[in-house]
Formats: C-alpha cells, sequence, structure tokens
C-alpha cells in the first residue's frame, strides 16, 4: 500500500482526554488549605494585597523588636564588665528578664508573621493551579478539535474531491494544533514543578512555625527560672552587699576545689590516643552551636588561664551567649548524656550539661544550660536544638561553655568530690590525657 491508514476516530480522542484527565490528576493532587485565619480586619477588596501589606507591617515590627532586644544586650555586656557587686547583679538580671520578655514578644511575632507567610504560599498555589486547570480546558479543547476534524483515513482524503492545496492546508492546520498540545503540555510540566516546590515551601513554614511556638513556650518556662533566680538570690543575702560577697567567695572556693580534683584526676590517665583516633585538625567539620558566635575565652593556655583555672589552661572555649540563647548541635550524632553537676555541688562546675557524640569522630559538651531539651539515646541532626544558654554551676555570669573531645577519650563516669564532701559528680570525663581538643581547630572561621 502506498499510504498507511491512520484513522483519528472519536473513540480514540475520548480515550486519549480520559488518560490525559488521569494522568493530571495524578500529576497535580488537591491540596486543601482550608479556610484562612482571620484577624477581625475586615478585607479588602483585592486580599493578597492586603495580605502582602500585612507582611510588611509585621517585618517592620519584627525589625522595631530585634533593635530593642539589641540595645539589651548591649546594656548586658556593659553590667557584665562592671564590679560583681549585689547590685550590679541584680540589675543584670532584671535587663536580662527585659530581653526575655522582648524575646518572647518577638517570638509571637514571628508566629504571626509565619502564618501571614502561610497565606501567601496558600494564595500563590491557588493561582497556580488556577493557571494549570487553564491549560486543561485548552488541551481538553485541542483535542475535541481533533476529533471533530475528520475521522476519515489519510487515503480517503487523498482520494477525495478536494484540492490538493485544500489537504495541505488541513495537514498544516493538524500540525499546527500538535503543536499547541505539546506547549500546553510544557506548560502543565511547569506548573506541577511549580506546585512541588510551593508544597514543599509551605511543609517548611508549617515546620518553622511549630519550631516557634515550642520556642515560645520554653521562653516563658525560662522567664520563670530567672525570676525564682532572682528571688533566691535576694533571700539567700538578705540584700545585704557582705552576705553576696560571701556567696560568691564560697562559689569561687567550690570551683578551684573541683578542678584541682579534675586536674588530679587527669593527671592519672595513662591511655594515649593514636594520630589515627584524633580527627585531622583544620577540617572545619563543625559548625557554630549558637548565632553570631562571640568568644570571650579561647582553649588552652592564654593570657587569662593560669590565673583563672587550677591547671592553668582552659579545657574548652566560652562563647558569648545570655539566658535563653538557642543552642544547636554543630554536627548530626547522638547523646550520650545530660546532667547537672549543681545537684552534687552546687556552683562548682558546668551546671546543667549535654555531651554529643558526633558522627565524625568527635564528641562535643556544653554546659551552663538553662533549660536542656535533649535525652540520653537521643539522634541530632545539624542543627537541632539541644537546650537554651543560662547561668548554672561556676559562672561569672551567662554564658556557654563548648569543650571538645575525640570520641574515643571521653565518657560520663562520676568523680568523689571534695569540694562538697560526700557527694559524687556524675559528668563528662576524659579517658585519654590527649583527649581534649581546641574546638575552633575544627569551626569555620569568625
Amino acid at each position: 500500500m502506498l499510504f498507511k491508514q491512520t484513522k483519528i476516530k472519536r473513540g480514540n480522542s475520548e480515550k486519549i482526554l480520559s488518560v490525559f484527565l488521569f494522568l493530571f490528576l495524578v500529576c497535580f493532587p488537591y491540596i486543601s488549605f482550608g479556610e484562612n485565619p482571620t484577624d477581625g480586619t475586615t478585607p479588602t477588596a483585592n486580599p493578597e494585597e492586603d495580605l502582602r501589606n500585612k507582611i510588611t507591617q509585621k517585618n517592620s515590627e519584627l525589625d522595631q523588636i530585634k533593635a530593642q532586644i539589641d540595645t539589651y544586650q548591649k546594656q548586658l555586656d556593659f553590667t557584665q564588665k562592671e564590679t560583681k557587686t549585689l547590685q550590679n547583679t541584680v540589675k543584670a538580671l532584671d535587663i536580662d528578664r527585659q530581653k526575655m520578655s522582648t524575646s518572647i514578644k518577638l517570638t509571637q511575632k514571628q508566629i504571626e508573621a509565619t502564618s501571614l507567610n502561610l497565606q501567601e504560599v496558600s494564595y500563590e498555589i491557588k493561582d497556580t493551579e488556577a493557571k494549570a486547570n487553564a491549560s486543561t480546558e485548552a488541551v481538553k479543547e485541542v483535542l475535541r478539535t481533533i476529533d471533530q476534524t475528520d475521522s476519515r483515513t489519510i487515503l480517503e482524503i487523498a482520494l477525495s474531491d478536494n484540492k490538493l492545496s485544500d489537504i495541505l492546508d488541513e495537514s498544516m492546520q493538524l500540525s499546527k494544533i500538535r503543536e499547541e498540545v505539546n506547549s500546553h503540555l510544557k506548560e502543565l510540566q511547569s506548573y506541577k514543578e511549580t506546585l512541588t516546590k510551593q508544597k514543599e515551601k509551605i511543609e517548611s513554614q508549617k515546620k518553622q512555625l511549630a519550631g516557634y511556638q515550642t520556642q515560645l513556650t520554653d521562653q516563658k518556662t525560662i522567664l520563670d527560672i530567672a525570676k525564682k533566680e532572682k528571688n533566691n538570690l535576694l533571700a539567700l543575702t538578705k540584700n545585704r552587699e557582705v552576705s553576696y560577697q560571701k556567696i560568691l567567695d564560697a562559689n569561687l572556693a567550690k570551683k578551684q576545689a573541683f578542678e584541682k580534683e579534675l586536674a588530679d584526676y587527669e593527671s592519672q590517665l595513662t591511655k594515649q590516643l593514636s594520630q589515627k583516633e584524633i580527627p585531622t585538625a583544620g577540617i572545619k567539620i563543625l559548625s557554630w552551636p549558637l548565632e553570631n558566635p562571640f568568644i570571650t575565652q579561647h582553649f588552652g593556655v592564654t593570657k587569662d588561664s593560669v590565673r583563672l583555672y587550677a591547671s592553668g589552661a582552659h579545657n574548652g572555649m566560652d562563647l558569648r551567649a545570655s539566658v535563653g540563647t538557642k543552642i544547636v548541635s554543630p554536627a548530626s550524632g547522638v547523646i550520650i548524656g545530660t546532667g547537672d553537676t549543681d545537684v552534687a555541688c552546687p556552683k562548682a562546675s558546668y551546671g546543667k550539661w549535654v555531651l554529643i557524640k558526633h558522627d565524625n569522630g568527635l564528641t562535643s559538651l556544653f554546659g551552663h544550660f538553662s533549660l536542656i531539651k535533649v535525652s540520653e539515646g537521643q539522634r541530632v541532626e545539624l542543627g537541632d536544638l539541644v537546650g537554651y544558654s543560662g547561668n548554672t554551676g561556676y559562672s561569672t555570669g551567662p554564658h556557654l561553655h563548648f569543650s571538645l573531645f575525640a570520641s574515643d577519650g571521653v565518657a560520663v563516669g562520676t568523680l568523689p568530690s571534695k569540694s562538697c564532701s560526700g557527694r559524687t559528680f556524675t559528668m563528662p570525663l576524659a579517658t585519654a590525657k590527649n583527649a581534649y581538643l581546641d574546638p575552633e581547630a575544627y569551626l569555620p572561621n569568625l
């Protein structure tokens, strides 16, 4: 035969349409967002524009609150440089509480802003779905056009009375229709990709919203702890400077006694880690455990370490962190211990601590938490919340203590306390002479 008979029949067209609609439903599942929450305001004729205005206003409010928090932080930095007196300590506690109250307000506004952003994305999705539906209708119309064009075979068309020019025109028309179908199908593919990204954005913002809600609850708990700390301090000192100075001297004596006990314990260690057991320094395999890191005391022997520590060296690094600062995991790993040295001997050591064994051969220790948010055996990923910084243990002011070990050289153990007679510390202890590492050798440059 000179011509291969190809017939476009109505039944075939309906099958093509049915298949296409099925594929569309698979590609574009129904997404329901429910009714948009209202804030009691009267909606405008253009709800999307009204929403954008609300988001702009909310972002402006967030910037103002952040500026207030920065002001409080500067005041805290200044008070920590002042002489350690009862008056200055109470003043610092008050500023800390004001900062935390403002941080709570910030979190509440972040919850509101995220809710508005969720509404904005829902509008974007509805717009994309509308465009996809319009494209689908266009394809259906093209298929109907093809169905209605002709059900004859090419041979029948060629043997008809139509002129050759008419046949060619009809063929060209069909070619244009095919191009139109292809164009709409490409549009639909683009809409599918857009919807996928928008759905991912929705899920990310929902997760962020849940995080803010948890943070809000935590911040209120920490604020209550701070209020109790001030009340306890005033009760202990009876608002007398002499009594406060006696408490400071007693805490310092306990801290020095503890450091001597720890140094004595570590001097008896005989195990020496091989270089294979210690991750290579300088490879930067950790991230900073808090935003805007600022180092207040470096690792090892420094100009202040001989004066500050019984061993003459600092076994970690200190980072500036006011009460309630979020502390996150610097790498993925498993929590191998949490605790509170204040239970055994108040104000002598790390206070509330967390020990994380990372997947990269390093183990990190964090001390002086106000609130711990993980538990032993829990898996954490890079950036997961571990807890909030504070002023527990021996601390001359709120900060984060960060020690780093080679994982084969540390374990949670017990240490009898002479600083608090008859008590026993349960805490992370080095098991090898060279277990301590400089955190800065594995962290990004500041």
